[in-house]
């Protein structure tokens, strides 16, 4: 099978954090899966290397990811998912008030909100 790794999950292995999503790339590793990434990974990922591309390039060898230009087919494909979540995250309303919630964040910014949450 063909895995796409995105950028989020290497970045959890060079920081050693969120060791689930770790576990699972290992896991495709281990089960001989083709690991591809998006060419746009690779420019993410320069700063962590500090511009050093040998070192990127060796990184993503040691984990057997090979470097692939998105079609686009593929970009269209990302680009109505990523508007679709967008639009979804604006309906998020207040199930107290019915207020729209502005969810910038992982954690929502209650500002303007707080006499919803008297407890």
């Amino acid at each position: 099978m063909r895995v796409c790794v995105d950028t989020t999950i290497l970045l959890d292995i060079l920081k050693d954090e969120f060791r689930i999503f770790q576990d699972k790339l290992y896991t495709a590793l281990a089960r001989r899966e083709k690991l591809v990434a998006p060419s746009v990974v690779f420019a993410e990922l320069m700063p962590q290397f500090k511009g050093n591309t040998k070192l990127l390039g060796e990184f993503l060898e040691e984990h057997k990811i090979v470097t692939e230009p998105l079609d686009l087919d593929s970009v269209i494909a990302a680009s109505e998912s990523w508007m679709k979540y967008l639009k979804r995250k604006t309906k998020v309303k207040c199930p107290q008030c019915g207020h729209k919630l502005n969810i910038k964040k992982h954690f929502p910014q209650l500002i303007g909100y707080e006499d919803c949450l008297k407890m």
